[in-house]
């Protein structure tokens, strides 16, 4: 039986490798720094924790993130009730992103893994690029801590499989899934809230990918020996317009479809809110005349993500891996809000918290 070890396995996409992996019939080892049910405990910025653990290890998914708005990060979401500030500095993100991301390929090199799978991110590309943008377009410092310390990250994965580590890297669409908190929780709890809003009219084209079909191009992958050393988009390999994809949320919520504003203005009230946030004050007047239920939230979201106006190229992967995605938007949608609504996350005077 074919050995596997997973980091980040407590979170959205690392748990749904678990039982991918599984389910293909990997002897799976599933590794957080958190606690959880059937979790090994270990650090990925301490990569001596994880020799031992990857002895004999025919492929290591490397998926563990801080900093991404997952379903562990989620703070109490109510209306006119500001967000709790991010808890990770950005030094602290670029130290697990890049420094765990280092420590793991070099843990994998001393351990001579048969396959690795980096689980990177299409933010990586910012805002500007040219519809159907492939694998070789430059990654450029964007100035933001979360897509750059990815960047550098796979620059860290380059180098290694240059060294001969097989080690691939999978550049993520906006993943979407029951228990996905950048792309379905975070939006769907603010909507619920009334703080959310479409920036331009929600113009901007998502990359949404449903959790089935990543966790399926994930084993493609491992099991394509050409894909190795190589950078790879995986995305739903359709574009949606953000007014589309949040729009069946507020559906399924029973709630209005939310208010419109520009990204200028958006972008101004955010950079008063880091001036003001730096001088000890809050800004919550700036923000109301905004919004009339209080502060405008876009959770985890970023600008750059939500007006976008390209698209990616997912043929390499068709090409090298024989992958491509077989869950539609409706599909998808249909089959996270059955798990949603299960979950008691619609349809419920305060949802509760769930990873």
């Amino acid at each position: 039986m074919a050995r596997a070890v997973v980091t980040g396995a407590g979170g959205f996409i690392g748990d749904a490798v678990v039982h991918e992996l599984r389910r293909r019939g990997y002897d799976v080892i599933p590794v957080d720094v958190r606690r959880g049910p059937g979790i090994v405990v270990a650090d990925v910025t301490r990569p001596g924790g994880l020799d031992k653990l990857l002895v004999g290890a025919d492929l290591v998914v490397h998926a563990a993130a801080v900093g991404t708005g997952g379903g562990g990060e989620l703070a109490a979401v109510r209306a006119g009730v500001r967000r709790r500030p991010a808890p990770l500095t950005d030094s602290e993100l670029r130290w697990v992103t890049l420094g765990g991301t280092t420590g793991v390929l070099d843990a994998c090199e001393r351990a001579d893994v048969g396959r690795v799978v980096h689980i990177s991110c299409v933010s990586v590309l910012g805002s500007s690029f040219p519809d159907l943008v492939d694998e070789s377009a430059p990654v450029t410092t964007t100035g933001l801590a979360r897509p750059d310390a990815l960047a550098a990250a796979e620059r860290a994965a380059v180098t290694a499989a240059a060294r001969g580590l097989p080690v691939t890297v999978l550049r993520v669409g906006d993943a979407y899934g029951p228990r996905a908190g950048r792309w379905t929780l975070w939006p769907l709890l603010l909507l619920r809230a009334g703080r959310f809003v479409l920036v331009d009219g929600g113009r901007g084209l998502l990359s949404p990918i449903h959790v089935d079909d990543l966790t399926s191009a994930v084993a493609a992958v491992t099991e394509a020996g050409e894909t190795a050393g190589e950078i790879l988009h995986v995305t739903g390999g359709e574009p949606v317009a953000a007014s589309d994809f949040f729009g069946r949320y507020a559906r399924m919520a029973g709630v209005p479809l939310p208010g419109r504003v520009p990204a200028a203005l958006v972008r101004a009230l955010d950079t008063t809110d880091r001036v003001l946030a730096g001088r000890g004050w809050l800004s919550g007047r700036v923000t109301s005349l905004l919004h009339p239920r209080g502060y405008v939230d876009l959770g985890p979201l970023t600008l750059a993500e939500l007006t976008r106006t390209g698209t990616y190229s997912i043929a390499k992967v068709r090409r090298l891996a024989g992958w491509q995605p077989r869950i539609g938007l409706d599909e998808g949608m249909a089959r996270t809000e059955v798990l949603l609504r299960e979950r008691g996350l619609l349809g419920v005077a305060e949802p509760a918290r769930r990873g």
